[in-house]
């Protein structure tokens, strides 16, 4: 018997989540420490708590160590954990000199850039700020979910597929390899979902929320972001872009509550870890980050361009408040490989409402790149049912799964225009 649960448009508002290389290329780094100080307009700082990033000639991530040809993914897993024990022990001995205890750390970022997550005190703080050995000081902060929507949620595994019209504006779906992981970043995923082919291997599948092992979705978020870009073409449900492709849970947000720029880095260093050439990330999450720097400033930036140059493809969410995404990260982060994304209607209108619209691009250099169908999106949910919500949020794995199919960046098929601003169709 089918449960069916009909909102007229329910908004969820949480403090949550979302807005919705090779060797040589890592080296990018500011030539003196850079001070992310907190402005005015800035969303929520977590007093007390910095993200330090060092300098690759002080202290060299552990993609720098693997100059040897990799022949799997368990060999890079394997060998990127043991670099990054080293780079770890490099942070733990600076550390020392600097007088900080171990138990002030929060976490360690070892793959694609070195740094590390620590509890300061005022005086540490304005000590440690002055190190020649680090390239970037930046203020903890707090992820918020903005609003979003969900519009049905029904519980029927058995329900005949369809295809929704987001699937249809990105080109249509098809059968994908299962070579090429999708990475979802994000609340977890409902791992025993019918829909889905979920990889549960726990030295890939994993959860960063403090207190918490599980990378079960217990939030939906996750689970809908994973069917859009990979839903099986199974006869029941959905069909995603990519349809069969893996989806690796990396949880960093709990059912409720907000995360932190320094746990979502943690999944990042984590995929950056064990990713290979070809694989996709989906971030549809992002922060308010300041009205200045935040593509130079953001802690995000190194891993991201360094994921980007070694061949793995990054979809990043816009975000939903109808602002400028320059401001937000990590959707202000541009490089290789690297696309923000915003929202449109089923029939390829801009979504401009002032509160679910998705953040705009002030200029044609700006941080949006793609636009896809997040408005009404029907995909995955918990508890193996399905649902339908809207923000840019679900905009973003439409472009997650073009890109695992085609093993490039989208193409484009027509624009839309808004405010002056031109936005490229992304299909496959």
């Amino acid at each position: 018997m089918r449960s069916y649960l009909s909102f007229a448009v329910f908004t969820i508002f949480a403090a949550a989540l979302f807005s919705a290389c090779t060797n040589s290329n890592v080296s990018d780094v500011l030539d003196e420490t850079t001070l992310v100080t907190p402005q005015s307009d800035e969303g929520a700082i977590i007093e007390g708590q910095y993200i330090l990033i060092f300098k690759e000639d002080k202290i060299a991530p552990a993609i720098t160590y693997l100059t040897q040809p990799i022949r799997n993914r368990s060999e890079k897993s394997a060998l990127m954990a043991e670099y990054g024990k080293q780079v770890e022990n490099q942070i733990n001995a600076w550390l020392a000199k600097e007088g900080i205890s171990q138990d002030a750390v929060l976490a360690y970022y070892t793959a694609v850039q070195s740094g590390v997550a620590v509890r300061l005190s005022d005086e540490a703080f304005e000590r440690v700020k002055k190190s020649d050995a680090l390239g970037l000081v930046e203020y903890d902060r707090v992820v918020e979910l903005p609003p979003f929507t969900v519009e049905e949620v029904v519980q029927d595994a058995g329900r005949a597929q369809t295809t929704p019209c987001g699937i249809t504006n990105a080109g249509g779906a098809a059968a994908a390899g299962t070579d090429r992981w999708i990475w979802i970043i994000d609340s977890g995923i409902d791992t025993d979902h019918p829909d889905l082919s979920v990889v549960t291997n726990t030295a890939y599948a994993v959860s960063f929320v403090p207190g918490s092992s599980s990378f079960e979705d217990c939030n939906g978020h996750g689970t809908h972001v994973a069917g859009t870009a990979a839903a099986l073409n199974n006869t029941i449900g959905v069909i995603g872009v990519a349809s069969g492709a893996p989806v690796v849970p990396v949880r960093v947000f709990p059912c409720s509550g907000g995360s932190a720029t320094s746990t979502i880095l943690s999944g990042v260093n984590h995929v950056a870890a064990n990713d290979l050439a070809g694989d996709v990330v989906n971030m549809s999450l992002g922060g308010y980050y300041g009205t200045s720097g935040c593509s130079t400033g953001s802690s995000y930036r190194t891993a991201l361009q360094a994921m980007g140059n070694a061949g793995t493809r990054i979809a990043l969410a816009s975000g939903n408040n109808y602002a400028n995404a320059a401001h937000y990260q990590p959707a202000c982060v541009n490089g290789t490989n690297i696309f923000t994304v915003t929202n449109m209607r089923c029939n390829k209108t801009y979504y401009n409402d002032p509160t679910y619209g998705g953040n705009y691009n002030t200029s044609s250099s700006g941080p949006v790149d793609w636009i896809a169908t997040g408005t009404s999106v029907y995909s995955t949910y918990l508890n193996g049912g399905y649902a339908t919500l809207t923000g840019t949020s679900m905009a973003t794995p439409h472009v997650a799964g073009i890109m695992q199919i085609r093993n490039a960046a989208p193409v484009q098929s027509g624009s839309v225009t808004n405010a002056g601003q031109t936005y490229k169709i992304a299909v496959r």
